[in-house]
């Protein structure tokens, strides 16, 4: 007694709408995991802006704590007394910022600060750097 009974789903319907589906649901979970991308160029800018004010608390706490934690070291004092030591060129005007996800690249006319996303904020991990050709970037704080 295998009768069948009429219905107006059927799996086959179901079967063509669930890839679109399916990447809708990705697209939706990726750009949710990262902030915005206006808030890494944000990020960089105040971080200028401490620095160019020397508000050294204010830019220390801009810092990824790694990058923090390595400033300090750096000087053998505090993050504080480690950024004001440095010579950081002053940043500029905004020239692009290119989001990878979680990080990204902030470029200034006079500067380069990379900056990941830390919970829902953005955090320079390295900042005064310069392009080295395929090499990796030179950086100030937080990078080689």
């Amino acid at each position: 007694m295998n009768a069948r009974v009429p219905s107006r789903f059927s799996v086959e319907g179901l079967r063509r709408p669930l890839p679109a589906v399916a990447c809708l649901l990705v697209m939706a979970a990726v750009t949710s995991c990262a902030p915005d991308a206006t808030g890494a160029s944000s990020t960089a800018q105040d971080f200028h802006e401490a620095v160019r004010s020397s508000d050294w608390s204010a830019a220390c706490a801009l810092l990824q704590p790694d990058t923090r934690q390595q400033v300090a070291e750096q000087n053998g004092g505090t993050c504080e007394s480690g950024l004001e030591s440095l010579q950081l060129p002053p940043a500029g005007t905004l020239l692009k910022t290119e989001a990878y996800g979680r990080e990204a690249l902030v470029e200034f006319d006079g500067d380069v600060v990379f900056v990941a996303s830390s919970g829902s904020a953005w955090r320079v991990t390295a900042a005064g750097c310069n392009p080295r050709g395929d090499s990796p970037y030179s950086c100030e704080v937080g990078g080689t």
